[in-house]
């Protein structure tokens, strides 16, 4: 397969565009240059790469597998581009990183400000999405790096996890809520649940599945699963939905004031929010930088821990 670089370009362009006309005016250039790079492509490809229609050009089987290798291969280039002008002292381009809820709330803001006033001319890109979703665009190159949720029993072995933070996790209702003063999760067998993770999952998805089955408990009745927890939170605030949620995010001055943690004596497994890179791949310089400045960020965090029916941010910074 002789693939250049030229037509991967185009043929990102017009999968982007949804025509070869819109693709060329994009590029500036002919769209008789546009037809003849995707036709090479197409003949390295062994087969059509578009249906092309009245409503444009959609992509093919092929077309999308290729999409996912094109878009990682052209974003290597783009970082292998910037690391050169980086390591020339030119300190411009991109880093794109992703960022689960609790480390959103209780790093980035302030880790961000201190990385813009040492590199102004970054461009910062940030993906917010559930940690299973940034750790699969952490190993397909779409991240430079993520700071995310990890279970214990998740199979990182080809990543880097460096760890930022133990995030204990509570449930959460609805200030007001009928059985918000529970004191026991056997009281909440009944209700409904929305989680931010799929419901049968080898990683930290299960926690609470294991939090009824530990408790002798029927699986719990999950309402809904969503892909963000703020989508989980504001489902909670706004009905007598219950959730299984990171206790910071119950403190936060956005939802504090509508959700209360349940004081159950049962604690499901704590986990730990990582900073995940690919094993073996350098980060550009800017990037190292900023991973470096979370790692220093995180140590300087209050610990969050929960004692039995209550939690408690310990606001002594760690050494």
């Amino acid at each position: 397969m002789d693939l250049t670089l030229t037509q991967l370009r185009v043929f990102v362009a017009v999968a982007e565009a949804g025509s070869l006309r819109a693709a060329a005016r994009r590029l500036g250039i002919a769209q008789s240059g546009v037809t003849q790079q995707l036709r090479k492509l197409e003949t390295s490809a062994g087969g059509p790469l578009f249906e092309r229609g009245h409503r444009g050009a959609r992509l093919t089987s092929i077309g999308e597998r290729l999409r996912i290798r094109a878009d990682v291969i052209l974003g290597e280039c783009v970082r292998t581009e910037n690391e050169m002008r980086q390591l020339r002292g030119e300190l411009t381009g991109q880093v794109s990183l992703g960022v689960a809820a609790e480390a959103m709330m209780r790093l980035f803001p302030a880790l961000l400000a201190s990385f813009r006033e040492r590199c102004p001319r970054i461009d910062v890109h940030l993906t917010s999405a559930t940690s299973r979703v940034l750790t699969a665009w952490v190993r397909d190159g779409s991240l430079d790096f993520a700071l995310a949720l990890v279970s214990n029993e998740a199979d990182i072995h080809d990543l880097d996890a460096t760890t930022l933070f133990e995030s204990p996790v509570t449930v959460i209702a609805r200030r007001g809520h009928p059985l918000g003063h529970a004191r026991t999760l056997r009281a909440l067998k009944d209700c409904e649940w929305v989680s931010t993770r799929p419901r049968h999952s080898g990683d930290v998805v299960n926690r609470l599945s294991v939090l009824f089955e530990d408790a002798g408990l029927e699986p719990p009745r999950i309402a809904a699963t969503t892909e963000a927890v703020f989508d989980t939170l504001h489902c909670v605030a706004n009905s007598d939905y219950l959730a299984l949620e990171p206790v910071r995010l119950a403190a936060h001055p956005f939802f504090r004031d509508h959700v209360e943690i349940v004081p159950i004596k049962e604690q499901a497994l704590s986990t730990r929010v990582y900073l995940l890179r690919r094993a073996g791949v350098p980060l550009t310089p800017v990037a190292q930088e900023l991973a470096s400045m979370a790692v220093s960020f995180a140590r300087m965090l209050p610990a969050t821990r929960v004692t039995g029916v209550s939690a408690v941010m310990d606001e002594t910074p760690r050494q």
